[in-house]
Order: C-alpha cells, then structure tokens, then sequence
C-alpha cells in the first residue's frame, strides 16, 4: 500500500473521515508541487473542493477534525516524532499538511 494512504492511518486517521479523503489528495498535490503548500486556503483547498464537489469550508472544516483526532488521540507521539520540531500545541492544518508532506519527501515520495 501507498504511504500516502497509511501514514493517515498510522495517525489514527480512517477513511471513515471525510477529511482522510482529503488529507491524501492535500498530500498528493503537495507532493506533485511543493509550492501548493504556500497556498494552502487559496490553491490547495478550491482544488480539493472542486474535485470532491463540496465547498472550501468543507475541506477546511473536516481537515481541522481529522488533525484535531490526532492530535488528541494516543498517536500524538508518532506526529510528535515524524515533525522536524517540538509540536507545543495542535497544529494547524497548514502545519499539519507541511509535517506529512516532508516526512512523505523524507521517505522518497
């Protein structure tokens, strides 16, 4: 399997989630350009949007509650680890994005 997929899942995040939907396209963009991640809420998101037929504060909305369940859940430390720095407090989904996108670049993605 693609660890596009399975890092998602290593965090705790299911395909039950809408938002693990689009955490995995968020991550393939970001891996076709890295600039995508310099316009997450203007590039990333209507493309996103577009493609699932649902609106930018949808994608937004469940980004945010798959990064909240991670981040609460007891896979905290594996996104601890996998950061290049200490994590204080939840990231955002933009921190997020940028955390998964570079430990996939890390992997050979």
């Amino acid at each position: 399997m693609n660890h596009i997929y399975e890092l998602p899942l290593a965090l705790g995040i299911h395909p039950t989630y809408k938002g693990y939907h689009f955490l995995v396209m968020a991550l393939e963009l970001t891996l076709e350009d890295d600039d995508r991640l310099l316009y997450v809420t203007k590039n990333l998101y209507p493309t996103v949007a577009h493609h699932y037929h649902t609106t930018i504060e949808c994608v937004d909305r469940n980004l945010r509650t798959v990064v909240r369940n991670c981040w609460n859940s007891d896979q905290r430390n594996l996104l601890q680890n996998i950061a290049s720095y200490p994590l204080k407090s939840c990231p955002t989904v933009t921190e997020f994005i940028d955390i998964l996108h570079w430990h996939l670049r890390k992997k050979g993605f």
